[in-house]
């Protein structure tokens, strides 16, 4: 055991999280904890904010533990002799007594970071007792450098909420859940997809197609009211018999063909479009995912001080700390579908690090999903091992519940 942990900071601050809540369960000999970050410079922008949102998380889940958080400031991160200079005369010096015992995990940071950091202490009196580790991103164990993995698969020990982990980035939710007034059209998707009668809806004569929808003055985006779509449209398009059973199921308030509708149409429109098939995953995910360290979640958008815009994931999976971002899309156009892959592969990585997965929810037939899968793991440089690509043929229950239950082991 030792009595000092220390940590590099930088822009993706959850492997310092697993690590620092790991040794704040196991180590009742630690008495502070070390967090080195980057000052901001005309170059890059800094890694305090990060290291500070990681100790507010961690002080919420210790509060009666005495253990000391310190921040080492390096004045530049790109320069050797400064990181050794800095490390030695703000750590080693002032801090660390030559009888005392220190722990680095060189997991976070930039590889320059990391080297000089291990370095200046690798090279410091003898009398310190000194170690190393990192974060294995594979096997979610951590590798002591003399006494090899500690046997834990930190997933199964080290467990967050979403909110925490999008907390220690910075980002915070932007909407809040909704009521599902949809269980009666549920039950109906469920029972097609069951049936495997799901291609009658978006994909044979009458079933659900998204111009119909559209509104008249903003093109490609879907009518907010029925008078935004063109009454010869709908005129001209008779739903299906498997079509009309979803429509039929709708809530007396949200008939879409209903004048005077509104908001409600909106929201039925919506639902239809794609809001279906976020449900339908979520239920399936929730029904038979529920161990203690499993959590799942649907429909969180997300945002940042400083970002113009927001992104959402669809639905959320996360086992102990590892993120598995789902993305669900009802298009059968296949760069659309692609498109979608890109964003839940960025996003994953950008908020649950080497360690997250993604997954994409297609209405592909069989050979288009196995393109797609390929084109994404070649523009990517992913592997079959964090994205995964589902299509029409492959939305049954069982089929699902294995498959995911295979992709996160």
């Amino acid at each position: 055991m030792f009595e000092h942990l220390i940590l590099l900071i930088g822009t993706n601050p959850l492997p310092n999280f697993v690590v620092a809540e790991y040794y704040l369960q196991n180590n009742p000999e630690l008495k502070n904890i070390w967090l080195v970050h980057s000052e901001k410079t005309n170059s890059h922008e800094g890694t305090y904010t990060y290291a500070e949102n990681l100790v507010n998380a961690l002080k919420v889940r210790h509060p009666n533990n005495p253990v000391r958080f310190n921040f080492i400031p390096l004045s530049n991160i790109s320069d050797a002799n400064k990181i050794s200079f800095d490390i030695r005369t703000l750590l080693i010096i002032p801090e660390l007594k030559g009888n005392s015992s220190v722990h680095l995990n060189y997991t976070g940071g930039t590889k320059v970071m990391g080297t000089h950091v291990y370095l200046s202490l690798k090279q410091e009196d003898k009398r310190l007792s000194k170690s190393f580790s990192y974060l294995d991103a594979r096997t979610f164990k951590i590798v002591d450098d003399e006494k090899g993995y500690i046997r834990e698969d930190l997933r199964d020990t080290v467990s967050l909420t979403f909110s925490e982990l999008i907390q220690v980035h910075g980002f915070e939710r932007k909407n809040k859940d909704s009521n599902n007034d949809f269980e009666g059209v549920m039950r109906e998707f469920r029972e097609l997809i069951k049936r495997g009668k799901l291609k009658e809806v978006f994909h044979a004569n009458g079933g659900y197609d998204r111009a119909i929808f559209e509104s008249k003055n903003k093109k490609g985006k879907l009518a907010e009211k029925i008078e935004d779509i063109d009454p010869n449209i709908i005129a001209n398009s008779t739903p299906n018999d498997v079509f009309q059973r979803i429509l039929s199921a709708l809530p007396d308030d949200y008939k879409i063909f209903k004048k005077g509708s509104g908001k409600n149409f909106k929201r039925a429109i919506k639902f239809l479009d794609g809001g279906w098939f976020e449900e339908y995953i979520y239920k399936v995910l929730k029904e038979n995912f529920n161990q203690p360290n499993i959590e799942i979640l649907k429909d969180w958008e997300i945002r940042k001080d400083g970002w113009t815009g927001n992104f959402q994931l669809d639905v959320i999976l996360l086992r102990g700390y590892q993120l598995i971002g789902i993305s669900c899309t009802t298009s059968q156009e296949k760069h659309i579908c692609k498109s979608k892959g890109f964003e839940i592969i960025h996003r994953t990585r950008q908020i649950g690090g080497d360690e997250a997965k993604a997954v994409l929810f297609t209405l592909l037939d069989e050979g288009r999903k196995l393109d797609l899968q390929d084109e994404l793991l070649i523009d990517t440089g992913s592997t079959t091992a964090n994205i995964l690509v589902f299509g029409i043929e492959d939305l049954k229950e069982d089929y699902i519940v294995g498959r995911i239950k295979e992709f996160i082991k």
